[in-house]
């Protein structure tokens, strides 16, 4: 595929993600400086059981549409109807419990908000096959104008009820609003509706590849789970809201830029998954890419935690400065280790997928447990977040030695000039935070130095990323 196209697919991926995330974003500070840490916390229970329920509808055998070479019309109808069936069982699973869930963590006020924001799942279940459509066809700036449209609106409609001390509610209002918009403006981009005849043959053919990544994906998610879990049980709920403020500054940056490259490039590697060489060099340009984005803005997060947290969500805050900086540099690794994913899904390997993520989550469990039976406390729990991540970047190399010849070794040496100007940027940074400068303008100095500080240092080492981005940018200007 063309760089141009390539380039301007992940252009338009990355001001949707950040579009629709920044709205998010902001709602949840606005939120954060209305509502006490403990009210927070109670969010976070919330969104911890909705999420898991939107992984059986997100992340399973609609993933299966975008691998697959030829996808027809009875392809997305049968899918279409496994992931609603899903979507319903996920609802009915929700409405019952829904009470044991609000009395075990001591929190009543979330059983209506629950079971409310779980009918959701419904316009979920059709959006997914509705992204996996444009995805495959590359049509990245229609989601991206779907999804900014969705987003401003019923991010308006969030932003109104928060300030009318809504709470709670403000938050699944944005989000149930959001997954309906996104659906009702997808259907008028695509104008398509299930039409075909639900297959046998196509359950099989897709669901074989399709169920063992949703079985990954229900794993992978429930190990992610653990953590407010054991925090909103065994602590409480005001620090849980500390936790989770600092798990969502660095997570949506992090997951959100790499999710912005994984999406487009995850159809690029599929289509190449039978030219070995030409995959491996596309799975490099990912990883390098990756590495160059998230690193640094990772890195600087956590060098700048302090003065962002007092600016953005005021003094009360503070206690969630050392959770920012742990799982910032915890996240960073995500461009490493979700690269590697993508290239076993892209290449059908849904069988080693499965397999590795057991491995994966049975290693980050023991971490998880030596950091909360050994240490009971709720840094121990982020400290161990930040080994396993980088733990997690050895093990989900291993198979790709065997399968592309790419080694750990390999990685790392495509990942490591984006390693050290994050780091020499990250120290800067953090050196300018110690003048008596503070606020608004403490701040954005900065940001800049920073940002023309790691520029600097990756044109002195030619970083293969810098130069390839700066090529395409000419290329277009040229055209």
């Amino acid at each position: 595929m063309e760089r141009g196209k390539i380039v301007r697919s992940l252009i338009y991926k990355f001001t949707e993600r950040f579009a629709v995330k920044l709205i998010g974003f902001v709602l949840g500070i606005l939120l954060a400086r209305l509502l006490s840490p403990e009210i927070a916390g109670q969010v976070a229970l919330l969104e911890v059981f909705v999420n898991l329920s939107f992984t059986l509808i997100d992340e399973g055998i609609n993933s299966a549409l975008v691998q697959t070479k030829n996808a027809d019309e009875r392809d997305y109808t049968t899918v279409f109807v496994i992931t609603l069936g899903l979507a319903l069982f996920a609802i009915a699973v929700l409405e019952a419990a829904a009470p044991a869930i609000a009395g075990y963590y001591r929190s009543p006020e979330i059983t209506l908000p629950l079971r409310v924001y779980a009918f959701s799942l419904l316009f979920s279940s059709f959006n997914s096959i509705q992204v996996a459509r444009l995805q495959r066809e590359m049509r990245f700036r229609e989601m991206m104008l779907c999804n900014l449209a969705a987003t401003v609106i019923a991010g308006g409609l969030g932003v109104a009820l928060a300030y009318r001390g809504a709470g709670l509610w403000s938050l699944v209002a944005y989000h149930f609003g959001q997954i309906v918009l996104s659906c009702l403006a997808a259907l008028l981009v695509l104008r398509w509706l299930p039409h075909g005849r639900f297959s046998k043959e196509s359950a099989k053919r897709l669901g074989g590849f399709g169920l063992k990544m949703l079985g990954a994906s229900v794993v992978s998610n429930l190990y992610n789970s653990l953590r407010p879990l054991i925090i909103g049980r065994r602590f409480t709920t005001a620090d849980l809201g500390y936790y989770d403020r600092g798990q969502k500054f660095a997570s949506t940056i992090s997951l959100n830029l790499d999710t912005a490259i994984r999406s487009v490039m995850f159809p690029v590697l599929a289509r190449s998954q039978d030219d070995t060489e030409q995959f491996r060099a596309i799975l490099r340009r990912m990883k390098q890419l990756g590495c160059f984005v998230v690193f640094p803005v990772m890195f600087g997060l956590a060098a700048a935690a302090e003065p962002i947290v007092r600016l953005l969500l005021t003094e009360k805050w503070l206690p969630a400065v050392p959770f920012l900086v742990l799982l910032s540099i915890g996240e960073a690794q995500v461009p490493l280790t979700s690269s590697n994913l993508v290239a076993l899904k892209s290449l059908g390997r849904s069988d080693l997928y499965a397999k590795q993520e057991v491995l994966r989550r049975v290693l980050m469990l023991l971490v998880l447990a030596v950091s909360v039976l050994a240490f009971d406390s709720v840094i121990a729990i982020a400290v161990g977040f930040v080994f396993s991540a980088w733990l997690d970047v050895w093990v989900t190399s291993l198979p790709l030695k065997g399968l592309l010849n790419y080694s750990f070794f390999a990685q790392v040496r495509d990942a490591w000039k984006s390693a050290v100007s994050s780091l020499l940027m990250a120290a800067a940074v953090w050196a300018l935070g110690r003048l008596p400068l503070g606020g608004i303008a403490g701040l954005a100095l900065q940001i800049i130095a920073g940002g023309a500080l790691y520029l600097l240092i990756n044109l002195a080492l030619k970083n293969e990323s810098l130069v390839y981005l700066l090529s395409a940018v000419k290329h277009k200007h040229a055209n």
